[in-house]
């Protein structure tokens, strides 16, 4: 399946993954929405984590939408976060990941083609990758980060995909909660604003936000973190996610926490 957009910048991003309650996307999804670029994400569930961003969304919103309702829901919204593996936009990629997980494997050769795969199934033309760097994350150095960045960028290249690769902090894991249900309370905290929302994936979702908003060319360069935050602080951000979890529609699992917890 491929998803053509009658759009000239359709912007979308990934992380590779590999750090713990790093849910930035359902933060960044709606503040981009908000803002008019269009954003049609599709997410993975988990493979090496306790919870991909489409198990988080899951929590809030049904995320196995078929090839149609992706279509309504982008148009309706400006953008939608649901589940890459129900539309068969790289079939060869979700068997290969069925493999992967109970094995462990992840590839830096594997992990590119994966991720980029996807994206351009999705129609994407303007792509942004989070490289989470750290001694325990799935990239260790500063070399290991270029290597893979190169790899992103040459395939973007050979598919007009223009690709921008970022490192980010990976040291530690972001947001306060881990597993679907408490990283999806997480979001919810940091689009409402709310005292208790954790600073650093407010602070990541904001920085990733104004690097896509910045595609838009009508924003003027270095403006785009100023336009995220005002997006994010007077509650158009937490007003597009109501709507694309409206658009969604409601989940068909359970959604409440689960009873084996532990707090550190």
């Amino acid at each position: 399946t491929q998803l053509k957009w009658n759009r000239s910048v359709v912007v979308d991003k990934h992380c590779i993954g590999g750090i713990p309650g790093n849910r930035t996307t359902m933060i960044v999804t709606p503040i981009v929405a908000a803002h008019g670029l269009t954003m049609p994400k599709t997410s993975s569930r988990a493979i090496t984590s306790p919870s991909g961003t489409a198990d988080t969304m899951e929590v809030l919103a049904r995320v196995e939408l078929t090839e149609d309702e992706i279509r309504d829901v982008v148009e309706r919204c400006n953008g939608c976060i649901a589940w890459g593996g129900h539309i068969n936009l790289s079939p060869a990629d979700d068997i290969l990941i069925s493999v992967e997980r109970p094995l462990s494997l992840d590839t830096r050769e594997q992990m590119v083609a994966s991720i980029m795969s996807k994206k351009i199934a999705a129609g994407a033309t303007h792509l942004l990758i989070d490289l989470p760097v750290g001694p325990a994350a799935k990239l260790r150095t500063a070399l290991d980060a270029m290597r893979l960045r190169k790899l992103f960028e040459f395939v973007g290249d050979h598919f007009g995909i223009s690709v921008e690769v970022i490192t980010t902090d990976g040291r530690q894991p972001i947001g306060n909660g881990i597993g679907p249900v408490l990283e999806a309370q997480d979001v919810m905290a940091v689009l409402a604003n709310d005292a208790v929302a954790p600073a650093d994936l407010r602070e990541k979702s904001l920085r990733l936000a104004a690097h896509l908003l910045e595609y838009d060319p009508k924003l003027r360069g270095g403006a785009g973190y100023a336009r995220a935050r005002e997006l994010l602080d007077s509650g158009a951000a937490l007003r597009q996610m109501q709507k694309i979890i409206e658009a969604q529609g409601p989940p068909d699992c359970r959604t409440d926490l689960g009873n084996l917890t532990f707090d550190v």
